[in-house]
């Protein structure tokens, strides 16, 4: 049985506690599913058709894979495709990536300063992925304290891509998937 406690909007994304009524063991697997198994977006390849800034490709193509896209993947190759084109003086941020079916989470993360005359022209392609392969594609942080001999207190700090509660849901969904793999699993050895 899950109650919610507490839910608030931070600076980064969402604050929820909730309590669990469920053995350790359940508790320990719904989190590791939130931090490492729930599908969100990222940035993944980035073609760079001109970059003059005083950045190198490599650590730019880093830094846009580690900006928060909003949503919620439905299918496995879904790509969100975003353009950046930029001359400077000026901040590049995150808001300068322009997208017809996508968002960043935040708009005013830093990517690169251009100076005068430098450019930067970029595609980008965002596509979903899960913690367990890169931390970019991590939703939240994750902890939870025992209050009680069946009963845990989580606290999830989300990242911006997703609501708290929607992780918690998808997280629960993909535990009751594995765990009906598992028994389907048992059966197929019982009738051998």
């Amino acid at each position: 049985m899950i109650t919610i406690k507490e839910k608030k909007k931070t600076r980064i994304g969402e604050e929820l506690i909730f309590s669990l009524k469920a053995p350790i063991s359940f508790s320990n697997a719904i989190r590791r599913i939130m931090i490492s198994e729930v599908p969100t977006y990222a940035i993944e390849d980035v073609y760079i058709y001109e970059n003059s800034s005083s950045m190198d490709d490599e650590i730019l193509a880093h830094r846009l894979g580690l900006i928060p896209i909003k949503g919620k993947p439905l299918l496995e190759n879904e790509i969100i495709t975003f353009t950046l084109e930029k001359e400077g003086p000026c901040t590049v941020y995150s808001s300068d990536l322009e997208s017809e079916n996508g968002e960043v989470a935040f708009e005013n993360i830093p990517i690169v300063k251009l100076g005068n005359g430098q450019r930067i022209r970029i595609v980008c392609e965002a596509v979903p992925g899960i913690g367990k392969v890169h931390a970019k594609w991590q939703p939240c942080n994750a902890v939870y304290k025992q209050i009680a001999d069946d009963e845990v207190e989580f606290f999830v700090e989300t990242f911006g891509q997703m609501e708290a509660e929607e992780i918690l849901e998808e997280a629960i969904k993909i535990l009751k998937n594995k765990a009906e793999s598992f028994l389907q699993q048992l059966e197929m050895l019982d009738n051998k």
